[in-house]
């Protein structure tokens, strides 16, 4: 084995100019049972100026050097004894803490079935001896960049994920917790069933509910166009302004047309959300709400059976247009009442080839749900089972998933 004595220019191997990084000082570990070829390899190397070489004389030696101090790139024979290459690369490539560094195979073993089985292996790159200065400097040179941009790339990937988690959680603290549902069946007598889900790490749906009085509170339902981090930073900005706007709870028509004229002066164009907001009085058992283009709600009223039937949800989307009018329209809602909402990626999951559920199909199964006499919670555990059935084989939700569900138990401390 040799290497062949070609001649080259200054090198110009001195890192990323435009990130200043310099690649001089990676850490290489050249592994080869011949002294004269690791000498030779070792010496070409620092005469480019690489400071940080080590040597191991087969695999075990190898992988004895790398799990006390990590290389950056591996220049590897493949014929040695004890371990050869093939199995240091499996090795390496089977750990989570090896399984990136690059490694440069070297090797007088040119034929298709060796080549491929290293690249099976796990090999990333392969010159064949003798090597050639240029080439083996060359290598070096890409597989260290690779590498730098590698680390860059998963540090930041770890850093927006951990952005992101910390973002999801705030705006999970958005929606009720359960003990705030408990309250609120403990204070109001009203049982609320409440499941959110964004397609990724952040959505664009959101809901909530507001104490008002002894006998009133307020809920919605949100959902604004689009999801991921946009989206999301648009139910930051809705919660800031409902909190701010309590005086308008008991006209859930005036509080759209308001915050209608908000989102449209702060809104990119083109960007809107869809919404009801409802207040219910249980003194006088009647649900008051306006709506803004989101799916139709669904109420059961016992005294008429297990039947779900639609009410009205029409309304301009929010923030399309200023100075729109919203209509606040009234539901009984005595004492065994549901009242569902939920936001459209419930219906719009497929059901069959070139079919989806459809706020019809969504009427009819919870129908057929409650007609068999569940809890108010086993039955939304129905309709979302059924739901991530018919996702089964998709790699995500299409889209961000609220369901929001209430009862009347009139269970409740009489008002004095």
């Amino acid at each position: 084995m040799s290497l062949a004595n070609d001649t080259f220019g200054p090198s110009a191997v001195s890192g990323f100019a435009s990130d200043h990084v310099d690649l001089t000082e990676a850490k290489i570990l050249v592994v080869d049972d011949s002294p004269l070829i690791r000498e030779l390899i070792g010496a070409c190397l620092a005469a480019d100026d690489y400071k940080n070489i080590s040597y191991a004389g087969d695999g075990i030696e190898a992988l004895e050097h790398i799990e006390k101090d990590m290389p950056d790139l591996i220049i590897l024979d493949l014929e040695m004894p004890r371990m050869d290459g093939f199995e240091v690369c499996r090795r390496l490539r089977e750990d989570p803490k090896t399984i990136n560094i690059p490694i440069l195979i070297q090797s007088g073993r040119d034929t298709a079935a060796d080549i491929t089985r290293a690249f099976d292996y796990g090999a990333s790159d392969m010159v064949v001896k003798p090597v050639k200065k240029f080439e083996i400097l060359a290598r070096t040179k890409v597989h260290l960049q690779k590498r730098i941009l590698l680390q860059k790339l998963i540090s930041y990937h770890n850093r927006v994920a951990n952005e992101l988690e910390q973002a999801k959680r705030l705006q999970l603290d958005i929606c009720p917790s359960p003990d705030d549902l408990e309250r609120y069946r403990e204070d109001y007598g009203v049982d609320i069933c409440w499941h959110y889900e964004p397609s990724s790490e952040l959505g664009g749906d959101m809901g909530g509910v507001f104490p008002i009085s002894k006998t009133k509170f307020a809920f919605f339902i949100a959902d604004f166009s689009g999801h991921g981090v946009a989206a999301a930073l648009n139910t930051f900005r809705l919660q800031t302004w409902l909190k701010a706007a309590s005086d308008l709870y008991e006209a859930p028509g005036t509080l759209l047309a308001e915050l209608n004229n908000f989102l449209n002066q702060n809104l990119p164009r083109g960007s809107y959300a869809t919404m009801l907001f409802a207040v219910l009085d249980l003194k006088t058992e009647m649900l008051t709400y306006a709506a803004a283009g989101c799916q139709p709600p669904l109420v059961q009223h016992p005294e008429k059976g297990t039947d779900f039937n639609p009410v009205t949800s029409r309304g301009m989307p929010l923030g399309l247009r200023a100075n729109w009018t919203y209509d606040s329209r009234h539901v009984p809602f005595a004492k065994g009442a549901k009242f569902l909402l939920y936001s459209d990626a419930l219906v719009e999951v497929p059901t069959g080839p070139d079919q989806m559920l459809g706020d019809d199909g969504l009427q009819q199964e919870a129908s057929q749900v409650w007609s068999e006499g569940p809890s108010l919670r086993g039955g939304m555990n129905s309709l979302i089972e059924n739901y991530n059935k018919r996702l089964d084989g998709l790699t995500e939700s299409p889209d961000d998933l609220t369901v929001i569900l209430l009862e009347n138990t009139n269970e409740r401390p009489k008002a004095k």
